[in-house]
Formats: C-alpha cells, structure tokens, sequence
C-alpha cells in the first residue's frame, strides 16, 4: 500500500477532492494562491482586531480620564457649595445679632410717646429693619431647601395648634393694613412638619394682607375625602391666568413698575413651591382679576389624636403679668443685653443682664429669677440650655425660661426639644417677646 503524502498541499488537495495526484499537482499554483489570499485575510482581520483593541483600551482611558475629572469637578461642587452654606450661616448669624439689638431699640422707641417728626422717622427706620429681616430669613430659607438641609419633621396636631397662633400673630397685621381678617378652624387633626406647614400659611396670609387695598382676608379649612385643603382667601387685586405660574418663581412679582412698589423680593411663593414638593402636597391657586385670589394647600388628615406637648405658643393672658418680674437676660452680645434690658424695662421688669453663667450666678445673688431669657450659643462653646440647667438645679426651681437665637438649622431645633422651653428665632419680634414672657409668667402665677 502506498504511504500518504507528508505535503501538507497534497493533503488540502485531497480534502478539496481533487482527483489523481497528477491532476492535483496541476492545481498546485491556484492552491497555493488561494492560501496566501486567505493569509493575507487573516492577517488583515487580525491588525483591524488590534487596532479595535487599541482603540478600545484609548477610549477606556479617555473615559476613566473623563470619569476622574468630573468626580473631581463635582468634589469642587460640593465643597464649594459646603463653603457657601457654612458662610451664608456664618455671615447671617452675625447680620442677624446687630439686626436683633436695632430690631428691639426701635421697638423700645415705637412704644415711648414721641412728637409726630420722630415718631415718622421711627416708623420708617421700623420697616426697613423688618424688611431687611425679611430678605436675609429668605435668602437664608431658599439656600436650605436647595441643598436639602431642610428635613420633615411629622407629627400629629390639632388643627387649631397650628391656625390658632397664625390668627393671634396677623389680627394686628390685618388691622394696620385696614383690613378684616376672619378664621374658621374646623376641630380636627393632621399630620405634619408644624414649623413648615406654618411658614406655607404664613406666606400665604402675609401676601393677602399686603396685596389687598381693603376688604378682608379669610383663613379657613374645606374637609375633602382623607385630605384638608387649607385656604387664604382675600379681596385683593387678583393674578391674571397667564401669570399664575410665574408667581411661585424667585425673584418674581407681578405688576411692579418701580422701586417704591417693591414689597419684599419675591421669594415666598418659591419658597412655598419648594417646601410643599418636599411634604408632598399639592398647591393651587384660584384668581379673578380685580376680585381676589385664593391659595391653597391639601394635608392628611388623621384620626389619632395628638401627643400631650408643652403649651410655647402664645395664648391671650388676662392683666399685666410683667411690671415688677425679675428677668434674667444671658447673652454674649453686649448690644443684645443693652437693647433688651431698654425694651424689658420699658415694660416694667426688674432686668439682669449678664454674658455668661457664672456672671449670672453673681448677679442674681442668691435669688432665682422670675424668667431666664438666654441665647443658645455662648462664648467658649456653652450653650443656653446648660445655662438654665444649672440654675434650675442650684435654685431647686423649674424657673421658666426661653431660648433665643440665630440659628435656625434644624439641628438646634432638635436638641431643644427635649428641653420643653420655647424658642425665639433672632431677630425677635417684640410682640411674640411679650406674648411668650406674659404666658409663662402667667402660668407661673396661676
């Protein structure tokens, strides 16, 4: 038998079927061809494979470049954005502390009878302080709830916790602007972040009562299925219906042609559209021109009834409680301390003023005040809270006490809490001052 042939050419012949030897040898040349076409072939695929896969690995590194550079431009965001929050709190508590003390002159001024020439420049040196209060508070709001500082607190209330206060802070609002101002509260209860659910309502009342040349506003409830839509309505000028979104934009007002039509900066509705997609509520605004607008809000209501919480805002007091008390104020402001021993004293109260807690101690010379006002943040890192810790405890007295201060992070809020005492945003408003002061007093005597 003959043995195979060790030609690899042969044996390729034989598989492509051939014939004879003799006849494949004559197919020798095209063989050979058609290998070095499919070599080359091959070759080819093979240099466009690498160059894919060098393509592949520049276009990884371009992007893992690509990638390090935006995690490095979004670590730049964000410090940069940190920075701004730490300065804008920063920079507004130490607006706010000069703003509080001219806040609590003035008001001394306002009450003292003065002629009609100074009493003018009083009043307008009033509204510019309390506008400037305004635009700083909402300046400060916008840049929380844009960074997501801000975080719902719920809890169930009765519905007049949260309108009651509203109806007692803008009767005199509603009275100066020449307006009448009625309340309907329904007895039930919602759940809800009470301090932000009440800076809604109070945007809202705040723009019916500077919006409506006369009339009335009213502040009231409609019950619809699991939810309560609370209403403002009022008699103003009214929005036009292609204008209705714009309103909750910042920066916006409608119908201002000049300076001196400016009131405020157009910040509260965007606030509200802002704290209202956080609680996942539902905003509308009903408007006929020339006839008024009403603004509206929809919260749960619940059926639970509400924890038993200590009474901080302000309820009507009979008489004069104050005329006589012997008040504690402890601030590390010495302007502070000027300005509310003026307004305190104007008032009647016995007023000691003091920096910090062992001044306080010296002062007081073995006698517990009647009230401690203090501010939360102290020199040297001490807060208010240890200040009236530590007289309640020396006296063996719950000595009525309330915290004031500029700082409005939700933190602060937490940790007073659990202390039971009311708290006072700087800059105060005297009018809530005396209201808090007259109540525990009060309830104190009775």
């Amino acid at each position: 038998m003959p043995r195979p042939s060790d030609d690899p050419r042969d044996a390729l012949t034989g598989l492509l079927g051939l014939g004879s030897h003799s006849a494949r040898k004559s197919h020798y040349p095209e063989l050979l061809a058609r290998l070095e076409e499919l070599e080359a072939e091959r070759n080819r695929y093979q240099t466009l494979n690498d160059e894919l896969e060098q393509r592949v690995l520049d276009r990884t590194r371009e992007l893992q470049a690509l990638n390090e550079q935006l995690r490095e431009a979004r670590d730049a965001a964000e410090a940069a954005n940190l920075s701004k929050d730490k300065y804008l709190a920063a920079a507004s508590h130490d607006l706010l502390q000069p703003l509080n003390a001219a806040r609590l002159l003035v008001s001394t001024l306002r009450e003292r009878p003065l002629p009609a020439s100074e009493r003018q420049l009083v009043e307008r040196t009033h509204q510019a302080l309390e506008g400037a209060e305004d635009l700083l508070t909402d300046l400060l709001d916008i840049s929380k709830l844009d960074q997501s500082a801000i975080k719902p607190d719920l809890d169930v209330y009765h519905l007049d916790e949260v309108l009651g206060p509203l109806a007692s802070e803008f009767q005199s609002v509603a009275e100066a602007a020449g307006l009448g101002l009625r309340v309907r509260i329904p007895r039930l209860c919602i759940r809800t972040d009470f301090r932000l659910l009440t800076r809604i309502l109070r945007n809202f009342l705040s723009n019916a009562c500077r919006y409506t040349e006369q009339g009335r506003v009213l502040l009231g409830a409609r019950r619809r299925g699991d939810r309560l839509r609370l209403e403002v309505w009022d008699s103003g000028r009214g929005i036009p219906a292609d204008q209705l979104e714009a309103i909750f934009l910042e920066f916006n007002q409608l119908d201002v042609g000049r300076a001196a039509e400016r009131k405020g900066v157009g910040l509260g509705l965007a606030i509200v559209d802002r704290i209202a997609s956080m609680l996942e509520y539902r905003v509308e605004v009903r408007s006929q021109v020339g006839r008024g607008s009403v603004f509206s809000i929809e919260v749960p209501l619940v059926r639970e009834q509400p924890q038993v919480r200590p009474n901080v805002e302000p309820r009507p007091v009979t008489g004069d409680p104050l005329p006589g008390r012997r008040l504690l104020v402890v601030d590390n402001e010495p302007g502070i301390l000027e300005s509310m021993s003026a307004l305190l004293g104007q008032w009647g109260c016995e007023v000691l003023t003091a920096p910090d807690l062992a001044t306080a101690e010296d002062v007081l010379e073995g006698r517990a005040p009647d009230l401690i006002l203090v501010d939360y943040h102290l020199d040297h890192d001490k807060v208010g809270c240890d200040v009236i810790l530590a007289l309640r405890q020396r006296f063996a007295n719950e000595v009525p006490a309330v915290i004031i201060t500029a700082d409005r992070s939700d933190q602060c809020r937490r940790k007073l809490q659990g202390l039971g005492v009311p708290l006072l945003n700087k800059p105060v408003k005297p009018g809530k001052l005396r209201a808090v002061i007259s109540q525990l007093i009060g309830q104190v005597s009775g």
